[in-house]
């Protein structure tokens, strides 16, 4: 009995492993790759670890540990790049297809279904918009939606949670990486969706505005 109890108390005893922070960028990494260098991707794992744990991740309600996630990727990934002497617009590239094959599996069953209606774009707008409401706060991005319907759908943010965390990170440069993953959406559907954006955040504006049309034959 007293072994039994002994070595249970011994198993119970064992130090939990606790996930790592980088565990939530596993699956973009998995699309991440570089043609120029043989990248350290254990760097970009570091670097995300230190900086969830400065910006209190842990602690964050889920739709802003969405944000952080992507925008800490895009961070870490800009700044390990930057030692492999890569220019930014080329890790632009890199890292906007690495969130691209992230976001494929919901995207091209989502495109799937919007095409096997009877108005592909009225179905984009109506399984669209409430997931943008979900993503994009009021809190977060200050969005109004402007027009929804068959023909038009526009909404326009007075305020970015990403451009405020790269700004404060000191980077506005990275603003527009953040730009290029808002257009992943649009770019699946470009043979059934236009999209007019008119961004000045990237440029320290103070509005982003959408404005999705049927694309015409």
């Amino acid at each position: 009995m007293s072994d039994e109890g002994g070595q249970e108390t011994e198993q119970n005893s064992e130090p939990k492993t606790v996930p790592r922070a980088s565990e939530r960028i596993e699956p973009i990494l998995a699309h991440f790759k570089v043609v120029e260098a043989d990248i350290d991707v254990d760097k970009i794992r570091t670097h995300f670890d230190q900086l969830w744990e400065y910006e209190n991740g842990d602690s964050q309600e889920p739709e802003e540990q969405y944000l952080t996630t992507v925008a800490l990727f895009i961070y870490t990934v800009h700044a390990t790049l930057e030692d492999y002497n890569l220019n930014i617009k080329r890790a632009r590239e890199y890292i906007t297809e690495a969130l691209r094959g992230w976001l494929k599996p919901e995207m091209d069953k989502m495109v799937a279904e919007e095409k096997a209606s009877d108005n592909p774009f009225k179905t984009f707008v109506e399984t669209n918009l409430p997931k943008v409401d979900e993503i994009y706060t009021w809190r977060h991005f200050l969005l109004e939606h402007k027009k929804n319907d068959e023909k038009s759908w526009t909404y326009k943010m007075k305020q970015c949670w990403f451009a405020t965390f790269f700004i404060r990170f000191g980077r506005t440069d990275l603003i527009q990486t953040a730009c290029n993953f808002d257009s992943i959406p649009a770019q699946a559907r470009e043979d059934y969706v236009n999209l007019k954006l008119s961004n000045t955040f990237a440029k320290l504006g103070t509005f982003c505005e959408f404005k999705y049309t049927p694309k015409k034959d």
